[in-house]
């Protein structure tokens, strides 16, 4: 049978042969990503405990008072993990630690920062915990509203609030924290995941600042991976990005669908694929699929539909 179709193939003109080739080679490609999308989300246990060594382990997560920095440290704790929570705001921030510790017996911590503030000593800011064993940091602080006007209305204290917010303060977090998640990763696996967001692919108008912030938190994972893992001897602290769409949540009041789902049900898929060996990925499956498609679209067509959905959330939140 294989001789039949070898002399077929071979009495082809050699353009028809070429395009039957390269076609051949796509649809190997294409099958291959539909497989390794099913392995990915619907079949791939869990790693998460891996990264349960000893000492006790702990999950630093921040931006934990509310949405999925909460969400997905009840799922941590749920999941056999000690934690330190962060907020700005501390009242909030000790209901979420009380209401963490009655799920069980582990030890929640917390400490309290403005993220958008630039003046934190952020040595300072770690040092009660510097004896833990640190083994999972997400960084989930961050957030910005639909601006009315273009950047030129912004202060500068109030554009660079956002930035700090979104991306100087997770980097310099993790500078602070990265001696000892190095001490850390030499027990076992250790990893810091960034949460992007989908909005630094298709760039809305009027979130220029958070946009660009969450675009480098993206740039920021991958070159931190790389400075740990390929410049001398490999440290084992690992670092990823998630992209994240549309999550219902106190703070964005959309009704839960399929392609928004609640704070809950996304912290269950960020949890369960944390320690994939990604470095780059969307939890969330509709998500995902939501991102192929806007891919196909071409750049002026995508652009010209975010605009107009921006628009009318912006027209809602006015109304609201």
């Amino acid at each position: 049978m294989a001789s039949v179709f070898q002399d077929a193939f071979n009495s082809l003109p050699v353009p028809p042969r070429v395009l039957t080739l390269l076609c051949g080679v796509y649809a190997a490609y294409q099958t291959r990503r539909l497989l390794d999308f099913v392995w990915f989300y619907c079949l791939r246990p869990s790693s998460v405990h891996r990264y349960l060594h000893d000492p006790p382990a702990y999950a630093l997560v921040t931006g934990a008072s509310d949405g999925i920095g909460k969400s997905v440290a009840r799922e941590l704790y749920d999941n056999g993990f000690n934690l330190i929570l962060h907020g700005r705001n501390e009242e909030k921030l000790r209901r979420v630690a009380d209401e963490i510790r009655a799920r069980g017996s582990r030890d929640v911590r917390y400490f309290i920062a403005d993220a958008s503030d630039e003046s934190h000593d952020f040595a300072k800011l770690v040092q009660p915990f510097s004896e833990l064993n640190i083994t999972i940091v997400f960084h989930n602080v961050g957030g910005s509203g639909i601006a009315r006007d273009g950047i030129d209305s912004f202060t500068d204290t109030g554009l660079a609030g956002i930035v700090h917010q979104n991306a100087t303060f997770p980097l310099l977090l993790t500078r602070a924290l990265l001696p000892q998640l190095r001490t850390s990763a030499k027990r076992g696996p250790v990893i810091a995941q960034f949460v992007g967001s989908v909005t630094a692919d298709i760039t809305p108008p009027r979130l220029v600042a958070y946009s660009a912030s969450k675009a480098f938190l993206r740039a920021l994972s991958r070159a931190l991976d790389n400075d740990e893992q390929l410049w001398g001897t490999p440290s084992g602290v690992r670092f990823a990005c998630i992209t994240v769409g549309e999550v219902q949540s106190n703070s964005h009041k959309a009704t839960a669908s399929l392609v928004c789902p609640t704070a809950d049900r996304f912290a269950k898929a960020v949890v369960a694929r944390i320690g994939c060996e990604r470095r780059q990925y969307t939890p969330w499956m509709p998500h995902a699929m939501l991102n192929w498609v806007t891919g196909l679209l071409p750049e002026y067509v995508l652009d010209k539909t975010v605009a107009t959905a921006m628009r009318q959330t912006a027209s809602k939140t006015k109304n609201a």
